[in-house]
C-alpha cells in the first residue's frame, strides 16, 4: 500500500474515531483536518472510508470461488514468502485467500442459530458486512484478512492481488527466512503449542513488523494453507473444513482458531504441502545479507498549537483532552489526593467541545458536562501531567457550580481513558 495512503487510512481508522449512525452502521469518523485533495487521493485509490460491502452470502461464495481459480498458486506461494520480510504484507492474505475459494463448495446460507446470522458454513455475517478499506488496511499493516471470518474480505484480498501488475518474487534473503520459520517450528520441543512458536518466532526476529500479532498471524496463515496442521483439525489445501469446525478450540483460553488451535510440534511440518506449494523455493547455503528496507511509520495527526502548562496538578487546574485530531473537551480538577501512591487528581468533565484545546477564555461560563443518563460524574485521575493529549490549559479556575451534591467516590481512571469515557457524556458521532 502507498505509504501516503496508509498514512491517511491510519488516522482514520486507528484513532478510535467510531459511531453509529442513525441506520445503525458502525462508521468511522473522517477528521475535518482531511483535505479534499485528501480524500481524493483514496477515492482514486479505491480506499474511499467506511466502503461498506453489500455482497450478499450467495455473491461473495460464487466470486471467491471464481477468482480463486484464477490464482497461479506458485506466484501466491512467491508472494508470501517475499511478504515476510520485503513485500507489503497485504500479500501474505492471498494464498491463504486462495485455499479458501479453492476449497470452499458452493453452499446455502445455513445461520449458526436463530439469533446468530452467521453462515456456519463460511462466516459470512448477515448482519454485519466489512468496510472494505478498513480490512484493506489491516491486511496491510497486520496481514491478515484472508476469509477467516467470512468470504468477503477473501474475495477483497484476492480483487487486490489480480489488480496487480506484478506480483512479489522472493530474493534469496526472503527464501532463507521462509526456510528458516519452517527450521524453527520442526525444532521446537515435542509437545510445544501455537505460543510456543509465536514466542520463539518472535525472539528469532525473522519478520517484518515483528509483532506477537504478526508472528500470530504468519503461523495462523500457515496453518490454514496445511504447512501445520492436525490430523483431526486439517488445513484447507488437506480438506475442506467449515465455520463451525474451524471455531472449535480446545479450550476458552485458546484465541487461535483451527487448525493451529489444535496443532503441536508432534504434528510437525507437512513437508508434502510445502514441496507442492513452495518446492520452487530453495533455502540458500549461505545466508544472504539482508536488504535495507524502510519501516513504515505510524501516521500522526498535525498537532495542536500550545503545550502544557508546566507544574504539579492542582485544584482548579483544567485540562483539555484530545478526544479525535480534530476535536477536544476538557476536565477540571477538584481536588489532589494525599494519599501514598501515584498522583491522582479528582476530575469532571466540562461542557465544552471544541476543534482545539480550549483557551483560558473559552472556560468562563463553561458548566460541567453530566453524562448522558443526567448523572454527575467524576473520577480519581492518574497521568494528568504525563499522558500525551491530555494537557493543561489553565490553573486557579474557580470551580462552577453544580445543582448536585458532589459525592466521594472511589471511581479511579486513568488520563489515557478520558478520551473513551467522554462517549458517555457526548454524542460524538457528529
Amino acid at each position: 500500500m502507498n505509504p501516503d495512503l496508509r498514512s491517511l487510512l491510519e488516522r482514520i481508522y486507528l484513532d478510535g474515531t467510531t459511531y453509529f449512525d442513525a441506520d445503525g452502521r458502525y462508521l468511522h469518523k473522517v477528521p475535518s483536518t482531511f483535505s479534499a485533495q485528501d480524500l481524493q487521493a483514496l477515492d482514486a485509490a479505491g480506499l474511499p472510508p467506511n466502503a461498506l460491502s453489500a455482497m450478499t452470502h450467495d455473491e461473495a461464495v460464487t466470486r471467491l470461488r471464481a477468482l480463486a481459480a484464477r490464482i497461479d498458486l506458485d506466484k501466491a506461494a512467491e508472494a508470501f514468502v517475499t511478504s515476510l520480510t520485503r513485500a507489503d504484507l497485504s500479500w501474505q492474505s492471498v494464498l491463504p485467500a486462495a485455499c479458501l475459494g479453492l476449497a470452499m463448495p458452493a453452499h446455502e446460507f445455513e445461520p449458526m442459530s436463530e439469533t446468530n446470522p452467521t453462515c456456519r458454513l463460511c462466516f459470512h455475517d448477515a448482519r454485519s458486512p466489512h468496510d472494505l478499506t478498513e480490512r484493506a488496511l489491516f491486511r496491510s499493516i497486520q496481514g491478515t484478512g484472508w476469509g477467516s471470518y467470512g468470504p468477503v474480505e477473501a474475495v477483497a484480498a484476492l480483487e487486490f492481488a489480480l489488480a496487480q501488475p506484478a506480483w512479489p518474487q522472493p530474493s534469496e534473503h526472503d527464501a532463507w527466512t521462509f526456510h528458516s520459520v519452517l527450521e524453527l517450528l520442526a525444532g521446537l520441543l515435542a509437545g510445544s503449542r501455537y505460543s510456543v512458536a509465536r514466542k520463539q518466532l518472535k525472539a528469532a526476529r525473522l519478520l517484518s513488523a515483528n509483532t506477537v500479532y504478526r508472528c500470530e498471524s504468519t503461523l495462523e496463515a500457515l496453518s490454514f494453507i496445511s504447512v501445520i496442521e492436525n490430523a483431526e483439525h486439517p488445513g484447507l489445501l488437506t480438506a475442506w473444513t467449515s465455520a463451525v469446525e474451524r471455531d472449535q478450540r480446545p479450550n476458552i483460553r485458546v484465541e487461535v482458531p483451527a487448525p493451529l488451535a489444535w496443532w503441536s510440534a508432534d504434528d510437525g511440518i507437512n513437508t508434502a504441502v510445502v514441496e507442492r506449494l513452495f518446492g520452487g523455493i530453495r533455502k540458500p547455503a549461505t545466508r544472504p545479507s539482508a536488504p535495507v528496507v524502510a519501516k513504515p511509520k505510524r501516521a500522526t495527526a498535525p498537532r495542536a498549537a500550545g503545550r502544557s502548562l508546566p507544574g504539579p496538578v492542582a485544584a482548579g487546574d483544567v485540562y483539555a483532552v484530545r478526544l479525535r485530531e480534530d476535536l477536544w473537551t476538557a476536565v477540571y480538577c477538584h481536588a489532589v489526593a494525599d494519599a501514598a501512591g501515584p498522583e491522582r487528581g479528582l476530575v469532571e468533565y466540562l461542557d465544552v467541545l471544541t476543534p482545539a484545546p480550549v483557551t483560558p477564555e473559552q472556560l468562563e461560563g463553561v458548566a460541567y458536562r453530566d453524562r448522558r443518563n443526567g448523572q454527575r460524574w467524576q473520577a480519581w485521575c492518574t497521568g494528568l501531567a504525563k499522558t500525551t493529549g491530555v494537557r493543561r490549559v489553565a490553573q486557579g479556575v474557580i470551580a462552577p457550580a453544580h445543582a448536585q451534591t458532589r459525592e466521594d467516590t472511589g471511581l479511579r481512571t486513568g488520563a489515557k481513558d478520558l478520551r473513551y469515557t467522554a462517549d458517555l457524556h457526548f454524542d460524538l458521532s457528529g
